[in-house]
């Protein structure tokens, strides 16, 4: 299916909005809704291609959850990102997220631990909390702008109304949410929506981790330090363009692809 970026960014902050709304109160955990998101963006988004003038061509998405469990120095969800450009030079780079839920009836995320936060960050500088919330975000940063770019959208509440800058989860980044030593919603006006990171900033190769550590870790080839749960691998192609035998690939040995 063709569609231009700021197409594709509607259609993943729709698959994330439907996706955490749908869940009830005796389901919101956040592995439950982790993998339910990762299952969605995956049936909603694998193999998209770009019309128009958009740089990027074709986006592949692969999802892994881990086969067994390891202590986790690096967070919950692993990106793995390779891009490959037309005029030959490529990227590859890995970006680690730690999911938290806000608490039910509450402004608080109590799973935040300090420790924690400081271990991933040691391991990760880059590293970024994804915050959950079943109810709409609305005070994050840069809200103009992404009411902007996505203003053809529409959301539902009982029914269809113009767009309106609202989400149900955005990236904070740890070494900021340590900074401020909040633990609740306060930690929004420092968000962006998470199709936003995703589309904006990791599709571009920003605030990715490229050291080798960081890279074996995502992919899992080394476990001394601890495995994600989840793996997103996004290869990013350039038209004409084929991967190269370089490109970041994920240890099934200790992953399953989720289908």
């Amino acid at each position: 299916m063709e569609s231009s970026l700021d197409e594709f960014t509607g259609r993943i902050e729709n698959t994330i909005r439907n996706s955490i709304s749908e869940i009830t109160g005796h389901e919101w955990d956040e592995d439950f809704i982790t993998l339910k998101l990762l299952y969605d963006l995956r049936r909603e988004l694998d193999g998209m291609y770009f019309a128009s003038n958009d740089r990027k061509n074709k986006i592949d998405w692969q999802i892994y959850k881990l086969k067994g469990s390891f202590e986790n120095n690096f967070g919950d969800i692993a990106l793995v990102i390779n891009i490959n450009y037309k005029d030959g030079t490529d990227l590859h780079g890995a970006a680690f997220l730690e999911a938290k839920k806000r608490d039910w009836r509450k402004t608080s995320f109590s799973a935040m631990k300090i420790p924690q936060a400081k271990k991933i960050l040691k391991n990760a500088p880059r590293s970024q909390y994804l915050l959950y919330d079943y109810e709409e975000i609305t005070n994050f940063v840069l809200g103009s702008s992404y009411q902007e770019a996505l203003r053809q959208y529409l959301y539902h509440r009982g029914s269809q109304i113009s767009f309106s800058a609202v989400t149900r989860a955005v990236c904070v980044p740890l070494n900021l949410a340590l900074e401020t030593g909040s633990k609740d919603t306060l930690l929004y006006r420092y968000g962006t929506p998470f199709s936003l990171q995703l589309a904006k900033r990791y599709f571009n190769g920003l605030d990715l981790e490229f050291d080798e550590i960081s890279k074996k870790v995502a992919t899992g080839f080394l476990d001394k330090f601890g495995l994600a749960k989840y793996v997103i691998k996004i290869d990013i192609i350039e038209n004409g363009v084929e991967p190269k035998e370089n490109e970041l690939r994920v240890n099934q040995a200790n992953y399953n692809r989720i289908d």
